[in-house]
């Protein structure tokens, strides 16, 4: 009966796990983990878009931070791996870039204009004064407070807009209020999913317990299967004229006109004080892009004589990855047309380029090591866990449910004494599997699950069911844009 249970219980995992994560902060989990060697100048490419290792880093400490401002403090780096947040965190940005790969081909772009209108009326920010006008300083602390570039934190906010014209243009009944109504079936069988109980033993194999300690031939012929893995990052030597918005000059008379031209006004008022920074702010920013396009013709023609020459690498976080990617697909002696560069604007001709090269083991020998002994510490598990599953005796656990809504947005549910995420991770695997008696590999341990026996008690929640079902279906037809995005443009992960 339970071998019947699991099988037709896995159809429910789909709609039942996805509607748990949606209630969790971070908006869902990529499951599983392994450590990282973050070798060569990217972690990931995705069509034309290079994910540098610097972009993965800040984004990571910035889910770190968040989720430890959560939970108090109480967060550390060995729930960080049980969760498997290094992996969410790639995962993201990868999407990121198919999103992003797809609007370059559709033609799309976020207008300056489109940026401004998110930044200063969105929910998630609050940079207006108590009159209702976008407040520079209010901005600029924020910015500060997050330790980020401003081009950094614009460029997070572009994406975002992208993401959802993509996807409203993908499917556009994800963007109505209720896209996606329940029907009788789905309540019934939803209801049925979220009410089953198990009676479990576990097992766990600890990773740390397998000694792995590798010669150096080993290490060698292992690095020989993965050395474009470890690759010097490409560089580009480039001649670059930098336009700074701020050292553009202007008269009253052409402030006055662009005021009038460019804002709403009542006949020949004066500009308002509490927007005057702003005003003078997007004249300067106008005048500093013709001047940069000026610049581009006179790099066109080699007279360019304030053009300095430098090299630019691509794993450089000095740049934005618009810039890194126009690097990347330009050819020796082309000219860039101004790319924005922060508050300025930075018009580049490209000298010479180097391609990434391969590094020497002796280069890289720790990170070869650290990756090889996780690998095959990984493997050995895998044998152990296989050769024990059907003898092991373990910890009897009780009730093994699926968690309230209060215990995910608190992170208090637990199974036995494991913490949260591998809690959610390990009860995700026990509804997945079809078989009564089975394991998981999470993080670094091994956990040996025997289901005893089942129950179905009322779930109690139903209010939340079909704002679940449609949470899950809207999850679902996200899922396949990405699906059809990663067949077009292909993921290559290089940790």
């Amino acid at each position: 009966m339970i071998e019947w249970m699991q099988k037709h219980k896995k159809w429910l995992v789909v709609t039942i796990w996805i509607a748990t994560i949606a209630f969790i902060g971070a908006g869902g989990f990529a499951w599983g983990v392994y450590d990282y060697s973050l070798s060569g100048d990217s972690v990931a490419k995705v069509g034309k878009i290079t994910i540098s290792k610097a972009e993965y880093m800040m984004r990571y400490q910035e889910e770190f931070d968040e989720r430890n401002k959560r939970l108090g403090g109480d967060f550390d780096e060995a729930q960080a791996k049980n969760m498997g947040l290094d992996t969410y965190v790639l995962n993201g940005l990868i999407s990121n870039a198919l999103i992003r790969n797809y609007a370059l081909d559709l033609g799309l772009r976020v207008s300056d204009e489109e940026l401004a209108h998110e930044i200063s009326s969105s929910k998630d920010f609050d940079f207006l004064k108590t009159d209702g006008v976008f407040d520079i300083a209010k901005y600029d602390a924020f910015i500060a407070a997050q330790g980020m570039k401003k081009q950094y934190f614009e460029e997070r906010v572009r994406d975002s807009i992208l993401t959802k014209k993509v996807v409203a243009l993908l499917f556009p009944q994800i963007v109505r209020a209720t896209p996606f109504p329940a029907t009788g079936l789905e309540r019934d069988s939803l209801n049925f999913g979220l009410s089953i109980s198990d009676n479990i033993e576990l097992g766990v194999i600890y990773g740390n317990s397998i000694p792995i300690q590798p010669n150096e031939k080993d290490l060698k012929k292992f690095w020989e299967g993965i050395k474009e893995s470890y690759k010097t990052p490409a560089s580009y030597k480039i001649q670059a004229v930098i336009t700074k918005t701020k050292d553009q000059s202007y008269s009253d008379e052409e402030l006055k006109k662009f005021y009038e031209q460019n804002y709403i006004t009542q006949g020949n008022d004066p500009i308002p004080e509490s927007i005057k920074t702003q005003v003078i702010e997007a004249l300067q920013q106008q005048k500093a892009k013709i001047q940069a396009l000026k610049i581009y013709t006179d790099l066109q023609k080699s007279r360019a004589d304030s053009a300095e020459e430098f090299i630019i690498s691509q794993d450089s976080t000095a740049y934005s990855s618009e810039i890194l990617s126009a690097l990347e697909s330009s050819t020796p002696n082309a000219v860039l047309k101004p790319l924005a560069f922060g508050e300025d604007f930075i018009t580049i001709k490209v000298i010479e380029k180097t391609a990434p090269q391969v590094q020497d083991f002796a280069d890289v020998a720790s990170l070869v090591k650290k990756e090889y002994i996780h690998q095959m510490r990984l493997q050995e598990l895998e044998n152990m866990a296989k050769s024990r599953l059907s003898t092991f005796a373990g910890e009897r656990i009780n009730n093994v449910r699926l968690p309230s809504q209060e215990e995910i947005s608190l992170q208090t549910y637990k199974i036995g004494n494991l913490d949260f995420y591998t809690s959610m991770s390990l009860l995700q695997n026990i509804f997945d599997s079809p078989k009564s008696v089975n394991y998981a590999i999470i993080g670094e341990n091994a956990f040996l699950f025997r289901i005893l026996s089942q129950s179905a008690t009322p779930f109690q929640g139903a209010v939340y069911i079909d704002a679940i079902i449609n949470q899950t279906k809207m999850e679902l037809m996200t899922r396949l844009v990405f699906e059809f995005l990663e067949q077009k443009y292909g993921v290559k992960k290089f940790i």
